[in-house]
């Protein structure tokens, strides 16, 4: 996955000219020792004899800033833009405070006012943070292009290329990109993002060529980034995953696909490794909901429902078998409620049969299995009949089970109580013995008796 930007852009201190005050020479030295507290307050001293004071402005909302006291630090900056309107760093600042607010469009008016009194590079960078995160990719990439000039680094012009492709502009990413990596070789984030644009053109073999190119030229962890996309487009992906992970186990991208990999080799102990590992790295939704499927598999119920709970909407159906399986049918029930899959159905058809709601399950099973005739649908059809009574139905659907899967224990073992229910005591007879040599307990008991 291609970040868009920066991690983090960081303040502007600015808190070079020490004045002769005491208060102010106290205000400096807590905040060099690190002492944002105490130096917060030594700041609003100096302020209260004169709010004029520039670098007070700076210090106090840089102190409050770095206590994570963000609201305060943004009424500082505030202040400060309003003493002094014409100055780069406040509205810089300022910026800054806002995109930790989790307020971008406020973030965006910030950088705008600072690219405007001085067009640095941060400003633009700044700016960009903010649109994107506005989900303004377009206007982003424009910023971005409108601060490009010759001396600005190959961080800017990869996150213009990242601007670019989120904008939906790839073709225009390209030439970016080959610039910037023909200047920084061992920028692995600019290949990684070259090879993807390649592959979404169509251009599979290609985007191959130009890993391979980058991995000639980026050292260390970094290469496990371009294993990975090399992975991707690989038809054999296991081999580079795993070169991948050992180079960098952070990557939890490689350890979610090792995962997906046991998983999909019927191996849910294997996976568990990866797939945690992953989780431990990264909180992934994705990684979440392939979790519960490792542990519903290896019938670790707790821990299945507490990571399809983990997973969101994608994993309540997960979330719906592992309350089932706990034994906690009322709010399985509660939690299908509105699912549509045929699966789901099948699963409160199910549990209708089971907490004795005969009628409610024959509407929804009769349906269902008509639209499929999966086997095992079948059998709690024919239960729900049987229930109710209707023997000569019951025995109709469960003939037609057997046509098709003949080892069903279920199937027989309805369908000896069905013949029963029609007086045919010979039959019924003959049905339960094949029920209980497949392994029905519920036949082997009757047998017994």
């Amino acid at each position: 996955m291609t970040r868009p930007f920066p991690k983090a852009l960081t303040l502007l201190l600015g808190l070079g000219l020490a004045l002769a005050q005491p208060a102010w020479e106290r205000a400096e030295s807590l905040f060099k020792a690190g002492e944002y507290a105490q130096a917060a307050l030594a700041y609003e001293e100096v302020l209260a004899q004169d709010y004029g004071r520039f670098a007070a402005h700076l210090g106090l909302g840089v102190s409050l800033f770095r206590l994570g006291r963000l609201e305060e630090a943004r009424f500082a900056f505030d202040q400060m833009v309003r003493v002094f309107p014409d100055r780069y760093e406040g509205h810089y600042n300022l910026g800054q405070v806002y995109l930790r607010l989790g307020k971008p469009k406020e973030a965006a008016e910030a950088f705008a006012k600072a690219a405007e009194l001085s067009p640095t590079e941060e400003a633009y960078l700044g700016w960009a943070t903010a649109l994107t995160q506005a989900e303004q990719a377009k206007e982003a990439a424009e910023v971005l292009r409108r601060g490009l000039t010759p001396e600005r680094s190959p961080a800017y012009h990869l996150a213009l290329a990242q601007a670019l492709y989120a904008a939906g502009r790839r073709a225009e990413a390209v030439p970016v990109l080959y610039g910037l990596l023909n200047r920084e070789p061992r920028m692995a984030e600019g290949w990684d993002l070259l090879a993807r644009i390649l592959a979404e053109e169509g251009l599979r073999e290609r985007a191959l060529r130009e890993l391979d190119r980058g991995l000639g030229a980026v050292e260390g962890k970094a290469r496990a980034r371009l294993l990975l996309r090399k992975a991707l487009l690989s038809p054999r992906p296991e081999p580079l995953l795993r070169e991948a992970y050992a180079l960098d186990p952070s990557l939890w991208e490689a350890a979610y696909l090792l995962g997906q990999a046991r998983l999909e080799a019927g191996d849910p102990k294997g996976a568990l490794g990866f797939l945690l590992s992953a989780y431990r790295t990264s909180p992934e939704p994705q990684v979440a909901l392939a979790l519960a499927v490792a542990y519903l598999r290896l019938k670790d119920y707790r821990n299945a429902y507490r990571y399809a709970e983990e997973a969101g909407p994608p994993g309540g159906f997960l979330k719906a078998q592992a309350a089932y399986a706990l034994g906690r049918r009322e709010e399985a029930l509660g939690l299908l409620e509105g699912m549509s899959s045929p699966e789901a159905q099948a699963l409160r058809g199910t549990l209708l049969l089971e907490m004795g709601r005969l009628e409610e399950a024959l509407a929804l099973l009769r349906p269902l299995y008509a639209s499929g005739r999966d086997p095992g649908v079948g059998v709690n059809l024919a239960a729900a009949l049987v229930g109710l009574g209707r023997f000569g139905e019951a025995e109709m659907v469960l003939r037609e089970v057997l046509a098709k899967a003949p080892k069903q224990a279920a199937a027989w073992y309805n369908l000896a109580l069905a013949l029963r229910g029609l007086g045919r005591q010979a039959e019924a007879e003959r049905a339960l013995a094949q029920a209980a040599a497949l392994g029905s307990r519920e036949a082997q008991a009757l047998l017994r008796r």
